[in-house]
């Protein structure tokens, strides 16, 4: 499936608008209003540095945050800008970064709105939900219960209804904040709801929830069964079943099982609600049926998805990109791939779904599945010889990218040389290498333009002269991007049940590398890893680490093991240690504060984080390129001592 390209605890009151280093032009302004403000990064991880980016994240009443970059001006040392909202904001965050690398302002930086001059219930919960839950994925801000508690109270009291709903996450945030008092108040809430005489669904999953919260696992399940036998075709009891479903692993089973799920739920596809969980079930046995390669019955339960975006993803990401990367049923991907574009197409006619903020959003969402699509599309033409529809879907896909990956921009000078435009190829593809984003495809196709087009020189020396751009302007961005942190200390178990520690690398340069199994760029990236590592193999001072993080299946050293050996990489991995307090955390990472994975993070002889990458760069070489930018400017400073 292919993607598109995840301190000290000071405490602040909520509201305050002229936090750590933004002012702005008014506190508490009403909704809909323009607020401007001041950024002075001084004090802050991004002193000094250049090139600072804005994103305004705002916060509705209801709907998910609408995230906008905002222009910055700068005037001195200060950035200036300006936010306009509309009617129904609540709440604005800004997130300042440069590159990928936060302010990790502990208060962050959250502008309270009012409507009729009195900031409103909402504003609280949203508020509350970033300091309890979000606001460090969001804003870079500290995560604080006791805040986020705080908040929590403020909108209850203001808004009695809106406790019940937010319950359960209250309540969490009690007990991380004070897990006595918390624990006291759980029970309290678990006793009220056991003394209901017809308690609700929404009740007792209220007391399950709760019960789980405390880890009390035989009265969870007591009342799970209780829900399911009283409410056979409620919320919980449907949940449930499609749990039970997705770990069905035979595709008869799970057919049946999704058959008299439709027929006890009484399923009715004219009713909105009705037709969102078909589309869910016929989904899940679509890709069901891709695993058990039974494409007759992937078309057949693909068809009766009715959502088109649904559709068209299934048909595109489930089948068609599959089979072009394995040259596999080109002929019907290329039919499916094609309808995947009718179906988005089709989707802007239709009303915008709800969880879009703006007709803008939906439209743009829709024109970046059209080019990823028409991508798609492009290579199964090419697969079927047909060169010039390839060229011309390629043309058209591109420009609705808002980053080009490599890949893609590789693959548009293939079909231009199939259609006999060498020039046109010669300049798309020594672009590519001077940026740094040529694979070894992509050169070998260079090197034969080089060689048919009687270009002057040789073409080592000329490749050389453009990598060696590439490189100096990679690194003249990671220079930008140099931190000089301690790195927490950590002390794993490798896959050979060898103890490897940060400390026993004093001295040399550490790269550090967080993945899992099921994460796909952290598994696209770990050829180019690969061809890093070799580079650097006879390199005594340059160590590679692979901890492997946030990987909760029971079998994971199994898995780890098995997708290494398969994939014949020669890594030393580390497992990183579960929380003893909390399982589902993971104690190294979480040290290192990583928000998504893959994150790597490159480490100096003195113990000192310096550089933090996240993502995948899209190609091989890319990575290689970025791997060489951060030691080569490491290894020059560690010389020079």
């Amino acid at each position: 499936m292919k993607t598109l390209k995840l301190l000290c605890l000071l405490t602040f009151a909520a509201g305050v608008a002229n936090a750590q280093g933004v002012k702005f032009s008014a506190n508490k302004p009403a909704a809909g209003s323009t607020v401007k403000f001041t950024y002075d990064p001084k004090g802050t991880n991004l002193e000094n540095l250049a090139d600072v980016k804005c994103t305004g994240y705002t916060f509705f009443s209801k709907s998910n945050p609408k995230s906008t970059k905002i222009e910055l001006t700068k005037d001195g040392a200060v950035y200036k800008g300006e936010i306009s909202t509309p009617d129904s904001v609540t709440v604005v965050g800004l997130a300042f970064s440069v590159g990928d690398k936060k302010d990790e302002a502990p208060a962050g930086y959250v502008l309270e709105f009012t409507k009729a001059g009195k900031v409103p219930a909402e504003a609280y919960l949203n508020e509350a939900f970033l300091y309890g839950l979000a606001g460090n994925y969001y804003l870079g801000l500290t995560i604080d219960p006791e805040k986020a508690v705080s908040l929590y109270k403020q909108a209850f009291a203001l808004k009695p209804e809106l406790k019940k709903k937010n319950l359960n996450q209250y309540l969490s945030l009690e007990y991380k904040a004070d897990k006595d008092k918390g624990t006291k108040l759980i029970n309290e809430n678990i006793s009220a709801l056991t003394k209901l005489k017809e308690p609700k669904e929404e009740d007792l999953g209220t007391a399950l929830s709760l019960y789980s919260l405390l880890k009390k696992k035989t009265q969870a399940d007591s009342v799970k069964a209780i829900i399911i036998k009283k409410y056979p075709k409620g919320n919980y009891a449907w949940n449930d079943g499609m749990n039970s479903l997705y770990g069905t692993k035979d595709f008869a089973t799970q057919i049946q099982k999704a058959e008299e799920m439709i027929a006890a739920f009484k399923l009715d596809p004219g009713k909105t609600v009705d037709a969102g969980r078909l589309n869910s079930i016929y989904s899940m046995l679509a890709n069901s049926a891709i695993k058990a390669k039974d494409l007759g019955k992937f078309q057949d339960y693909a068809k009766k998805v009715t959502d088109k975006m649904t559709r068209a993803s299934l048909y595109n990401n489930s089948f068609a990109w599959p089979s072009a990367e394995k040259k596999e049923n080109i002929e019907l991907a290329a039919q499916l791939s094609k309808q995947s574009l009718e179906l988005i197409e089709a989707s802007r006619n239709d009303e915008m779904p709800k969880y879009y903020n703006t007709k803008e959003e939906y439209l743009k969402y829709l024109d970046g599945a059209y080019g990823m699509y028409a991508d798609t599309y492009g290579l199964l033409l090419y697969h079927q010889g047909k060169f010039k529809e390839a060229l011309a879907m390629q043309e058209k896909a591109i420009p609705l990218y808002a980053t080009v990956p490599p890949d893609v921009s590789s693959r548009y000078v293939t079909y231009l040389i199939k259609d006999g435009q060498d020039d046109k190829a010669y300049t798309e593809a020594e672009k590519l290498i001077k940026e740094g984003k040529g694979n070894d495809s992509l050169k070998n196709e260079f090197k034969m333009l080089y060689t048919k087009l009687k270009k002057d020189g040789t073409y080592e020396t000329y490749l050389a002269n453009l990598e060696k751009a590439a490189l100096e302007k990679e690194r003249a961005e990671w220079t930008k991007k140099m931190i000089n942190i301690p790195a927490p200390a950590f002390s794993l178990t490798n896959l050979k049940g060898e103890t490897v520690s940060l400390a026993s690398l004093k001295g040399k340069i550490v790269i550090l590398d967080y993945w899992a199994t099921w994460c796909g760029p952290c598994v696209s990236s770990f050829p180019g890893m690969q061809k890093a590592l070799n580079k650097y193999a006879t390199n005594p001072n340059v160590v590679f680490l692979f901890v492997n993080t946030w990987q909760t299946e029971e079998n994971r050293e199994k898995l780890v093991t098995d997708f290494i050996t398969a994939k014949k990489y020669n890594f030393n991995v580390l497992y990183d240690t579960k929380n003893v307090k909390d399982p589902s955390k993971f104690d190294v990472v979480s040290a290192y504060k990583v928000d998504g994975i893959p994150t790597k993070f490159v480490i100096d002889g003195d113990g000192n984080i310096r550089f933090k990458a996240v993502g995948f760069s899209g190609s091989d070489d890319g990575v290689v390129k970025e791997i060489d930018s951060m030691i080569g400017l490491l290894a020059g400073k560690e010389s020079s001592k």
